[in-house]
């Protein structure tokens, strides 16, 4: 009895408190090391455009090699146009080719009708490619073709004996494949895509290739008036039409009853998808886009000789706001939300704005102490800078949205740069709400 009544060794107790503190310690350590592995990995996926990187498909023939077909699709720019590179193989034919995609939907890109050789051999298959049309489609973790059929065209075996009668076989094989095969791709890598094919494909400017996006038009204008018209005769021909990825038509047959529509152009980059949706009664796809900007007429068809059989066009225009203040009404009709306010030590500043996310044609105007000082200012990737001398006492800062962009709200990361130090904030304004800050300078 004496036994159990003795007392505990104490050293003991505390190496026991040592150990079980150590442990939970580690315990905590790989909690906290879990837990910021997962949120990265949760962010970077969130980042990650669904459709950028490599996919790739086996076709087994019988009495014939099989035939690889891959498609490698680069990051997006504007969240719309996609640079790509397609490879076909098989045991006698190799084939490289740049292309352009163009976001239809959510779910959709179409394909591009230009694809430019970087390495062919040992024929061409020149306008054969035309028959590589239509969509892709996204479902289930994969992408498949979905193609407009040509079946009135007068290229479809042009070019069968040319080089060498060897190759017959092996031609109308891959000519098949491009024509009927399905065609259905699941990713397998997120390998880099070359700078130098998306500089040729997204850039026509320094590349003079055409992969259907027309040359950039400035425009000073606000609206422009677009016009549909069918190049022929109306036929059922169908069109979408998108700027900056919002819908202005979709899947419209061409008739008298929508020939003609008035649209603010948005802020610096707008980005005029035209989308062809079937070839019609009579092939192809006529369909006629005209507008005229600053005094000057453009169309953008699908009856010239280039965009034969195209899925898209692809209008650029770049839209420079006057340089007038933003009107009072956007001010008093609207709710200021304080964002911010705090003390500075000096009265000069630098305010630098940038879109953290997609650049979607975000502008804002900018009222310093009552006084306009910026309008139509639009908000890019690379960081913009606007220098603000500031007065004694208090100091405001307004920020208003001159549109929504093509995801709305208007968003914007703005630093604030005073002396050595910096502040950062997260802007975010509509049609309905400003925001505000507040500075006061000793």
């Amino acid at each position: 009895m004496d036994q159990l009544l003795k007392p505990v060794d104490q050293t003991i107790i505390h190496a026991d408190l040592r150990k079980i503190n150590f442990l939970a310690k580690l315990l905590l350590m790989r909690y906290i090391f879990l837990l910021f592995s997962s949120l990265l990995f949760l962010r970077a996926h969130a980042q990650s455009d669904p459709w950028t990187g490599v996919w790739k498909m086996n076709l087994k023939r019988t009495n014939q090699s099989d035939l690889q077909f891959q498609i490698q699709i680069g990051k997006p720019e504007q969240g719309l146009l996609y640079p790509a590179v397609i490879t076909i193989q098989d045991r006698v034919f190799t084939g490289v080719y740049e292309m352009l995609l163009v976001r239809k939907s959510e779910y959709q890109l179409g394909i591009g009708r230009s694809k430019y050789p970087l390495k062919e051999t040992p024929f061409k298959l020149g306008i054969w490619l035309w028959y590589l049309n239509g969509t892709l489609d996204m479902k289930d973790n994969q992408i498949s073709v979905n193609r407009l059929f040509i079946d009135q065209a007068d290229f479809w075996m042009r070019g069968l004996y040319d080089d060498d009668e060897i190759f017959v076989v092996p031609k109308v094989m891959l000519r098949d494949f491009l024509y009927r095969n399905k065609i259905t791709l699941t990713k397998s890598a997120n390998k880099a895509f070359p700078d130098s094919s998306a500089g040729r494909i997204l850039h026509p400017e320094t590349s003079k290739l055409y992969f259907g996006i027309y040359d950039r038009i400035e425009s000073k204008q606000d609206n422009i008036t677009i016009r549909l018209a069918d190049n022929e005769r109306y036929d059922k021909d169908t069109v979408t039409l998108l700027q900056n990825g919002r819908a202005i038509f979709t899947k419209e047959q061409i008739t008298d009853a929508n020939r003609v529509q008035n649209l603010r152009l948005d802020t610096g980059r707008n980005l005029f998808l035209f989308f062809a949706d079937n070839y019609g009664n009579i092939q192809p796809n006529t369909g006629n886009l005209q507008t005229t900007i600053d005094g000057k007429d453009y169309e953008f068809s699908f009856g010239n000789r280039y965009n034969a059989y195209a899925t898209f066009i692809v209008a650029d225009i770049y839209h420079h706001p006057s340089k007038e203040p933003a009107p009072d009404t956007m001010v008093n009709n609207r709710v200021t939300t304080p964002v911010a306010s705090f003390t500075v030590n000096t009265a000069d500043i630098i305010l630098e704005l940038r879109d953290t996310e997609i650049q979607d044609g975000d502008s804002i105007s900018l009222r310093f102490n009552g006084q306009w000082i910026a309008k139509g200012f639009p908000v890019k990737k690379a960081i913009q800078e606007i220098p603000v001398k500031l007065k004694k006492g208090e100091n405001r800062l307004l920020f208003v949205a001159d549109n929504l962009g093509s995801i709305p709200p208007n968003t914007a990361e703005l630093r604030i740069r005073y002396g050595n130090q910096v502040k950062t904030l997260a802007l975010s304004t509509d049609l309905a709400k400003n925001n505000e800050i507040i500075l006061m300078l000793d």
